[in-house]
């Protein structure tokens, strides 16, 4: 049983080792590939005169370019009234799921003076943004820390607490 073990363990090491030499001989092979392509645009580069392809860098640049122009060209003509679906006041603009669900929280803790179990909040939050809250902890932790306002009097429990002005 010993030898049996100790010749597979020998075996795995010469496994690694194979693994680890025909993974070099790849990337040598790829980093060949690279120079000879890099070469070649080089040369495509120099005489544009040639009628051959473009090289894909360059095809993606001009693909990059087309797609800025056509972007703003459709910006300019189509007027903003995108509005965000938790406040018609402000327009959407890319806004992660995270700020979104924050917003969404904080609307709904504004609604319940007294505090709101964690539970009932996700699946308030849920309801009204239709993205699920994986670790509510977390989250309500993020939030906690952007908006101070906002605070865990009990375990499980949020609430809104905003500060007294001393006047």
């Amino acid at each position: 049983m010993f030898n049996e073990r100790e010749s597979l363990r020998l075996k795995l090491e010469q496994l690694n080792d194979k693994e680890i030499t025909v993974m070099q001989e790849i990337q040598k092979e790829r980093d060949n590939i690279y120079f000879k392509l890099r070469e070649l645009d080089g040369k495509d580069v120099e005489c544009p005169t040639n009628n051959k392809k473009l090289s894909l860098i360059n095809l993606a640049g001009a693909t990059v370019q087309k797609l800025k122009q056509t972007k703003n060209s459709s910006q300019q003509s189509l007027p903003t009234n995108k509005v965000s679906p938790l406040n018609p006041a402000t327009p959407t603009l890319r806004r992660s799921k995270t700020s979104i669900q924050r917003e969404a929280a904080l609307e709904i803790l504004s609604k319940y003076k007294d505090g709101i179990r964690g539970a009932r909040l996700r699946t308030e939050i849920a309801k009204e943004t239709g993205m699920k809250i994986k670790n509510m902890n977390t989250f309500m932790d993020g939030l906690m820390k952007h908006h101070t306002e906002v605070k865990k009097p009990y375990r499980g429990q949020y609430a809104i607490q905003y500060e007294k002005s001393s006047e």
